[in-house]
C-alpha cells in the first residue's frame, strides 16, 4: 500500500493553495453524532442534491473512517466585509475547497493511495445551475459534505486546534477532509 510522505502532501497543498491551512488528523478520532445527520434533514439541500442525504449510500461512516490511516483537514478562512457578497463568497469558497480536495485526491492516487477519498464542507456546488434532475451531472467530481456522514465537524476539528465559529456573518471557514490508507 501507500507510504505517503505527509510533509510532501502539505507542501503540495501550499503550492496549489498558499492561503489554505493543512492539518493532519487521525480519521478514527472523528466524532460522529446522530444529531448532525438530523440537521441535514432540515437543510434545503436535503433530497435536492445528489451528494446530500438521503442520496448517500447506507454505509457505517464511523467504521469507514476507521479504515483510513491518515487524514488531512484543509481549511480556508474568509473575512466577510460586505454582507451583500456573503452568498457569492459562500459559493466561491465551497468550489475552491472542492477543487483543492480533488487535486489532493489526485496527488494521493499518483502516490499509490488509490482509496483516497474526500468530503467537502457544505453541499456540492460544482453545477452553476444546480444538480441534474435525473442524476448527478458530475458523478466523478462531485463529493459529499463531511457533515452528511454524521461527523460533527466542529468538535472533530477542535480536537486538532481548528476553531470554527458561528454565526458566519463576519468570518467564514471552509473545511474539508481527505483521507487515505497507508
Amino acid at each position: 500500500m501507500a507510504c505517503v510522505n505527509a510533509n510532501e502532501l502539505i507542501s503540495y497543498v501550499k503550492n496549489i493553495s498558499p492561503e489554505a491551512e493543512a492539518v493532519l488528523m487521525n480519521p478514527s478520532e472523528a466524532i460522529f453524532e446522530e444529531c448532525v445527520k438530523m440537521n441535514c434533514y432540515y437543510c434545503g439541500k436535503y433530497n435536492n442534491n445528489w451528494r446530500c442525504p438521503p442520496n448517500l449510500p447506507n454505509i457505517d461512516y464511523k467504521k469507514m473512517f476507521s479504515e483510513y490511516d491518515r487524514g488531512l483537514f484543509l481549511v480556508f478562512r474568509y473575512e466577510i466585509n460586505d454582507k451583500d457578497l456573503f452568498a457569492q463568497i459562500r459559493t466561491e469558497s465551497s468550489v475552491k475547497l472542492h477543487r483543492a480536495l480533488l487535486a489532493l485526491e489526485k496527488w494521493l492516487w499518483e502516490h499509490n493511495a488509490p482509496t483516497a477519498i474526500s468530503f467537502g464542507g457544505g453541499s456540492c456546488k460544482l453545477c452553476k445551475n444546480g444538480c441534474g434532475k435525473e442524476k448527478c451531472n458530475n458523478p466523478y467530481l462531485s463529493r459529499s459534505p463531511l457533515e452528511a456522514t454524521g461527523c460533527n465537524v466542529i468538535k472533530t476539528a477542535r480536537k486538532y486546534g481548528i476553531d470554527i465559529n458561528f454565526p458566519t456573518d463576519k468570518h467564514l471557514s471552509r473545511l474539508g477532509l481527505v483521507m487515505w490508507q497507508e
